[in-house]
């Protein structure tokens, strides 16, 4: 198989084609035909027949073609390239550099990147080896070496670390118990909370009881409000004697390119950002307002509370606090957000010509 490379930024890919292993260059100059994509980023050019939902399912989809039919899609790509660390990007990597460790685990290797792309949490395992790769991220440090340096050797380290965990789950505790404790702890506090289920909206809403938490915020992680992979947004409020914590986040769902489902249309968060801070009444909390990301991003989210709140973030309580709106009206606010992005089809109920409007 070709070599593996991280080159993050598109303008020093150089003229020879590659395959771009998750990710895309959008963004950067043109790009020759012979690229091959095995991602399902946006903007991707991954071959109809290989789409998958992951990028890691792509990469084994390409693995199951024929020899004569992989090379022919190779065609005269110099390297594997990797313009961004995650964990779906890694998964991907291993499946196409140690292909045959990989195919004994392609069920385990499938959920771990379904925990990485969609907070999803098939498995304890999964969640285990999710949380080892974003921390070793966090952690890994090289010395004095450019971004891209520095990037490729993390690379290299977290393939040799999930072949590890492919072969013993105990492996590398360090890196994932906590997280995975931590996880537990907020699917049992989510289990608690009231759940309206707003299927039809891809959406839905946890409310904390009173009292159930104890002292401790409402703050679940991604991993157990979007664990099931069924719905792409969560609204979670945490009503309190001081106002309510609110986090609401968008999935991946809606922005990778899926090939099970079309993506839900996106709420505009700046719009409701700045409705939510209209209402705020003043209050003590300094620094605190209504903030959002960048609605473009892979999974932003909207909250009240101190500025800073990294993308991705599993849990928000060091930047959430107590807003003065009423939970309801906070609630109601975001549904008119939702139903803002529905595009109904015009069905004005009248007959064409020769057509029976009441037959089945």
């Amino acid at each position: 198989m070709l070599p593996l490379r991280f080159v993050g930024a598109a303008e020093r890919l150089g003229p020879a084609p590659v395959v771009f292993v998750d990710g895309s260059p959008l963004g950067g100059p043109p790009r020759p035909d012979g690229d091959l994509h095995l991602s399902h980023w946006p903007g991707n050019r991954t071959p109809a027949s290989l789409r998958r939902d992951l990028s890691t399912e792509i990469a084994f989809a390409f693995l199951d073609l024929d020899e004569p039919t992989r090379a022919e899609l190779i065609g005269d790509c110099e390297a594997l390239v990797l313009n961004h660390y995650d964990t779906d990007g890694v998964c991907a990597a291993f499946a196409l550099t140690s292909p045959e460790h990989a195919t004994r685990h392609a069920d385990l290797l499938h959920e771990i990147a379904s925990a990485g792309d969609l907070f999803e949490a098939p498995s304890d395992r999964a969640l285990a080896a999710d949380a080892a790769l974003r921390n070793l991220s966090a952690a890994f440090d090289p010395g004095a070496v450019d971004e891209d340096a520095r990037k490729q050797l993390l690379l290299e380290k977290a393939l040799e670390i999930l072949g590890e965990l492919l072969e013993d789950e105990s492996a590398h505790p360090e890196l994932w118990r906590a997280d995975v404790e931590r996880h537990r702890a907020g699917a049992t506090q989510l289990a608690d909370a009231g759940f309206d289920d707003l299927v039809y909206m891809d959406f839905g809403v946890w409310t904390a009881r009173p009292g159930n938490a104890g002292d401790a915020p409402f703050d679940p992680g991604r991993h157990a409000f979007f664990g099931d992979g069924r719905l792409d947004r969560a609204l979670l409020l945490g009503p309190g004697t001081d106002g309510v914590t609110v986090r609401f986040v968008l999935g991946t769902r809606s922005f990778f390119d899926m090939a099970s489902r079309a993506g839900s249309p996106r709420p505009d968060l700046e719009a409701l950002r700045g409705a939510l801070e209209a209402l705020e009444p003043e209050g003590d909390a300094e620094g605190c307002a209504w903030r959002c990301h960048d609605p473009r991003g892979a999974s932003p989210e909207l909250w009240f509370g101190r500025e800073g709140l990294p993308l991705y973030a599993e849990h928000a309580a060091d930047h959430l606090a107590p807003s003065g709106i009423d939970a309801l009206e906070i609630k109601r606010l975001v549904i008119d957000a939702i139903r803002a992005t529905w595009s109904l089809p015009d069905d004005d109920d009248e007959a064409e010509d020769g057509e029976d409007i009441f037959a089945v």
